[in-house]
């Protein structure tokens, strides 16, 4: 009641429902509401019921939102015979009145009390309102009184006797924005005396108005506040959205600045100030966001958007096609809901975004995008420039024809070394800066690093870093470790990368890998998990990992990937016990710069739209709102004043001084990505895959079978390995069907990817047992995976990254086999040598959720240190098993 009677009045004063999004849980209503000194962005919300419960959600809207002033609007019963029902209650201050101390002398009062703002409650004294208004304290209890006698009133009576009416969420509404240094102010609409007589006066509707009157004093005071006290000479706060170039705003409360900015209009005497009237179950809290739009807290798409040069339209006919990197996928998709369908050339277009991969998109537009590969993308976005060097160079033929000359950034972010902050703290972060080739000799000497630093129970220094072939990041560090041992990055030639001692020194970098990855997700999620389990798990994971500025400042945000991403693994958390710091080295720091690249051949329709979103993308606003909340600089470059997630607090140093590195030509960047295999870390990994019946099942729409399409994925599987890797094959169904004791099968004995064996090499025998795959019996998953643990720890490789690939679509079939729960625990027995894991679920009936949401492959990636990956759409096995194997 109290919510609606809010908003009704907000509309009855013209204000503009500008959006709908999700805090914390918690919906909140935003509208824009002009008054005479300022133009208010206003968020309404329901907070809860009871002072606990009003405390705990204004707490959470205000560490997100950060607001400069928080109203309570709602009803209350009066204490006082002269504050009648229809009256209104500014609050001056709130009592909690169940504050105590009892002994068998009696009971002695504790009295607690919070004041209102005293800019708030004066304005409402001179603000233009129709109903009778009392500026008076008032008490506030988990209770509801509706009596004249008793210990409550008695107690009201001696203790708080100037307290005019009794409510339930003001002081611990009061409090939450006392902790957040806010402004508040609690309005308050009689609705009955509370004097046994409240039901007679709910039931002849005396809660309506009272809700409605207390909307109308608090909009009044909206309409009439003069922010900050400052007088109307006080010059308009500038807006960091609007130009990352101008002065900071004024401060309005020390600590902390004000965190965000508004999309301020710049009338004449008119300050744009962010607002809070916080609501509570029986009030509503209207309140604004700042700075980087909505904040570290993942928020809804917006309904509202700026304007477009393209008219709005209904029904889409055309699709406009992305493919983007995962980084930023989300962001995006949700910048396209907000951009809506765009009438273009007689044509409804309507933008699709789609995750691809840096690396894996470049070789399919290269090679030449089919059917089989998806809709082929109108624009692709990858997180870094060198890919559209890298695609232009090995392009032939009509499929070089559609890359145009260069691509505009859409955001950018500069590559960082990242490391636990306890770890860089150890090496003097953040005053002390290094180079590339310094990380090098760390890498180099590993063993003995961190013992040198007075911490040797953290172990050899480890590095977490990705593939070149597939992510911006692995690319941009490898060519920095070139760098490192050549002093040039754009001058870089083949002749560099072929030369013996520059190609060791690389190698002896590569060493200190703890895995690889096609994308930073796999290192920040499994950080993560190591972190909630100790600081010192998460330490003994990863001592430093080439990381995106933005990857760093999301992750220690709360986002356990490093990004706004719709997994549920992904999904935002508190903020890490061990956040991660940014090092920039001093050297040279490339850059990743997102670029929007419009692929040649588009329609015209499609190509006005393109052309009109990229404008879109552009806007201080759509940035503010859909990119900066997750660290990203602007297409720009540059940091907005007042950004409260690219902060030193939040591990970045977004105000330090660095030297780009330029990147080398595309023609040198495909020679990198063609020697890098032989430098890598080499790999000692055991491929198990499910045979049981259900791998029969034919995949809807496709006429094949997920064995046949499996088999079909089988190059991916075994392409990237090479000769000082050692690689095996299991497959695994039942005991019966198997005709043993044992639910699975050595195929091809763990050793040398290219020795030769009887039949042929190891590497023609993997592919040939795999081609020849037949499925029969049921899954026999628990007691196949224990025993490869087993065997890769006595087959165990201390200079190779050691691991399983483990592909099933479906889950343990055998009743006798050992638990879960058991399998788990060998499997993260810190005893014994991690095996990491690596798992894929194959098929629509893969690996269901269990009662807490995760899935049973997701638990077992997690212990062995691993990544799950899905595949539950088969058809997108190979893309998947492209994933998995950069790992290696």
């Amino acid at each position: 009641m109290e919510f609606d009677a809010l908003k009704e009045r907000l509309t009855a004063e013209n204000a503009k429902h500008i959006g709908r999004r999700r805090v914390n849980a918690t919906v909140v209503q935003t509208f824009r509401l002009d008054g005479a000194y300022a133009s208010w962005t206003i968020h309404v919300a329901q907070v809860g019921m009871t002072n606990v419960v009003a405390a705990l959600g204004t707490h959470g809207l205000l560490a997100v939102l950060d607001p400069d002033v928080t109203l309570l609007v709602g009803i209350a019963g009066s204490l006082k015979d002269d504050v009648l029902p229809g009256d209104v209650v500014v609050a001056t201050k709130v009592y909690e009145i169940h504050g105590a101390k009892v002994t068998t002398a009696g009971r002695g009062a504790r009295p607690d009390a919070v004041d209102t703002s005293l800019a708030l409650w004066q304005t409402a004294l001179h603000a233009e309102v129709r109903r009778r208004t009392h500026f008076k304290p008032i008490a506030s209890g988990d209770v509801v009184l509706d009596t004249r006698t008793g210990d409550i009133r008695t107690r009201l009576s001696n203790t708080y006797e100037d307290a005019a009416a009794l409510e339930m969420e003001g002081f611990g509404f009061c409090k939450a924005a006392q902790r957040h240094r806010t402004e508040a102010l609690v309005i308050r609409g009689i609705s009955d005396r509370a004097d046994g007589e409240k039901g007679a006066a709910d039931a002849a509707g005396g809660q309506k108005p009272a809700a409605e009157n207390a909307a109308e004093v608090a909009v009044a005071v909206l309409m009439e506040h003069q922010p900050d006290g400052t007088g109307a000479s006080r010059p308009p706060r500038r807006n960091p959205r609007l130009s990352a170039r101008r002065s900071p705003p004024p401060t309005r409360r020390t600590p902390p600045p004000a965190t965000g900015s508004p999309w301020w209009k710049g009338r004449a005497k008119t300050t744009w100030l962010p607002l809070v009237a916080a609501a509570v179950a029986l009030g509503t809290v209207l309140q604004s966001c700042a700075g980087d739009g909505p904040g570290p807290r993942d928020p809804e798409p917006p309904t509202g958007a700026p304007s477009s040069s393209l008219a709005v339209c209904d029904q889409a006919d055309t699709r406009l096609t992305i493919a983007a990197s995962v980084d930023k996928s989300e962001p995006l998709r949700r910048a396209a809901k907000a951009f809506g369908n765009r009438a273009a050339d007689g044509k409804c277009v309507q933008v699709k975004v789609e995750d691809r991969n840096s690396g894996e998109a470049m070789r399919t537009l290269v090679d030449g995008w089919d059917e089989s590969d998806g809709t082929k993308p109108d624009v692709w976005a990858p997180a870094g420039s060198s890919w559209l060097s890298l695609a232009k160079a090995a392009a032939t033929g009509k499929n070089a024809e559609q890359f145009p000359e260069k691509a505009e950034p859409i955001v950018q972010s500069p590559l960082t070394i990242a490391m636990p902050k306890p770890m860089a703290e150890a090496l003097d972060w953040p005053e002390r800066r290094f180079t590339w080739s310094q990380l090098a000799d760390w890498a180099k000497n590993a063993d003995g690093f961190w013992a040198q630093h007075g911490r040797p129970e953290w172990g050899a220094f480890k590095l977490g870093k990705t593939n070149p072939g597939y992510s911006t990041s692995g690319l941009n560090a490898t060519v920095a470790a070139f760098f490192a041992t050549t002093g040039t990055s754009a001058e870089l030639s083949t002749a560099h990368i072929d030369d013996a001692g520059n190609r060791a020194f690389v190698k002896s970098i590569e060493q200190a890998a703890v895995h690889y990855g096609d994308t930073t997700l796999t290192f920040t999620s499994n950080l993560r998990q190591a972190d909630r389990s100790s600081p010192q798990k998460a330490m003994s994971y990863i001592s430093a990992v080439t990381l995106e500025e933005s990857t760093v400042a999301a992750y220690n945000a709360g986002y356990p990937c490093g990004a706004l991403n719709a997994d549920q693994a992904c999904a935002q958390t508190s903020a890490p016990d061990t956040p991660l710091v940014s090092f920039y080295p001093k050297d040279g720091v490339p850059f990743s710069d997102h670029p929007y690249i419009e692929l040649n051949g588009m329609s015209a329709a499609r190509k006005a739209v393109a052309d009109d979103f990229l404008r879109y993308l552009h806007n201080p606003e759509v940035y503010a709102e859909q990119f900066a909340p997750y660290g990203f600089r602007t297409h720009e470059g540059t940091v907005v004043t007042g950004s409260k997630v690219l902060t030193e607090r939040n591990g970045v140093l977004p105000d330090g001084q660095f030297i780009s590195m330029p990147m080398p030509r595309g023609e040198v960047l495909g020679h990198l990505t063609e020697v890098w295999p032989t430098l890598r870390r080499r790999a000692n990994v055991r491929i198990v895959i499910d045979t049981s019946e259900s791998m029969n099942g034919e995949i809807p729409g496709t006429g094949d079978t997920k064995i046949e399409r499996l088999k079909q994925a089988e190059p991916k599987l075994f392409g990237e390995f090479t000769g000082t890797d050692h690689v095996g094959l299991w497959k695994f169904s039942d005991a019966y069907a198997l005709g043993g004791k044992r639910d699975y099968k050595e195929l091809v004995a763990l050793g040398p990817y290219t020795e030769k064996l009887p039949g042929g090499t190891r590497a023609e025998l993997l592919s040939s047992n795999v081609r020849s795959l037949e499925p029969e019996g049921a899954t026999g998953l628990y007691d196949t995976l224990d025993a490869a643990v087993q065997a890769m720890r006595d087959d165990y490789d201390r200079r190779a990254i050691n691991a399983i690939v483990l592909l099933t679509d479906g889950r343990n079939e055998d009743s006798r086999s050992l638990s879960k729960e058991e399998l788990l625990r060998r499997i993260n027995d810190p005893s014994k040598p991690q095996i990491r894991i690596f798992t894929i679920a194959y098929g629509s009936e893969a690996d269901e959720k269990d009662k807490g949401g995760r899935t049973v492959l997701q638990e077992i990636a997690q212990a062995g240190g691993g990544q799950a990956y899905d595949a539950k759409r088969a058809e997108t096995i190979e893309q998947v098993i492209t994933s998995v194997i950069s790992n290696f």
